[in-house]
């Protein structure tokens, strides 16, 4: 007897996202697409993970998440590596970001768009993951996400290469913004579940999610703290 199709249990399922991944990102940073970039991959990003979560499968959803965020920092943190005039036009003031970011990094300035240097904008990111989430399926919450990867993938390729090493990726890609992608990644991911899934039964969701919610809850707040911390001391050049 076979065994039923699952689609989210097919490679193909993976793939599909890992090329839509590159093309919303590549091609629209490419073309300096400021707003188109942001939007066409929180549209996709946003099917693929209502894909899973609407089967039941929070680890499809989780690494169906990972997989885009790793293909589009990739092809960021590249081009911007090897194109930064070209692909600063995909990011509103990305000019002055880059170089607020070489100052934060080499005159111990705010970190920019952090809660030092953009309090508000950062509460909005930290609003539109949690509760942008729970009451729209996860597709504010994904805005998020994919905007917050997008600039830590911006800055860490200008910074590799103001370095001009690869091997200052681990300096470049700062454990904060590794804390809080992985963090973000697992609460768009449950916070969309009421909609898609329990059908707004909060009670029924927070009971069967309570484990997953602090653990990766707990990930998101660790990387904010090391975020409002650790910049004042992440100065490893000679």
């Amino acid at each position: 007897m076979s065994k039923e199709y699952q689609l989210t249990r097919d490679p193909f399922f993976y793939v599909m996202a890992a090329l839509f991944a590159l093309f919303t990102t590549g091609l629209s940073a490419i073309l300096g697409q400021l707003r188109f970039m942001p939007i066409s991959q929180t549209i996709v990003l946003t099917l693929f993970m209502a894909l899973a979560l609407r089967r039941h499968d929070l680890r499809a959803a989780l690494s169906v998440i990972a997989l885009w965020l790793t293909t589009s920092m990739l092809v960021l943190i590249l081009l911007t590596l090897f194109a930064p005039a070209q692909i600063e036009r995909a990011f509103a003031d990305g000019f002055l970001h880059r170089a607020a970011f070489s100052e934060w990094y080499f005159a111990g300035s705010p970190l920019p768009a952090s809660f030092a240097a953009a309090p508000l904008a950062k509460t909005l990111e930290v609003v539109g993951i949690t509760v942008g989430s729970l009451f729209t399926g996860g597709l504010v919450g994904v805005w998020s996400l994919v905007r917050l990867a997008n600039l830590t993938a911006f800055s860490a390729g200008h910074l590799l290469g103001v370095l001009e090493s690869p091997l200052w990726i681990f300096v470049a890609l700062p454990i904060w913004s590794i804390l809080q992608l992985v963090g973000a990644t697992g609460l768009v991911a449950l916070c969309a579940e009421p909609m898609l899934v329990d059908r707004f039964a909060f009670g029924r969701w927070l009971q069967r999610r309570r484990r997953e919610l602090l653990i990766f809850g707990a990930i998101y707040a660790a990387g904010l703290a090391a975020e409002a911390v650790l910049p004042a001391f992440w100065h490893f050049h000679s």
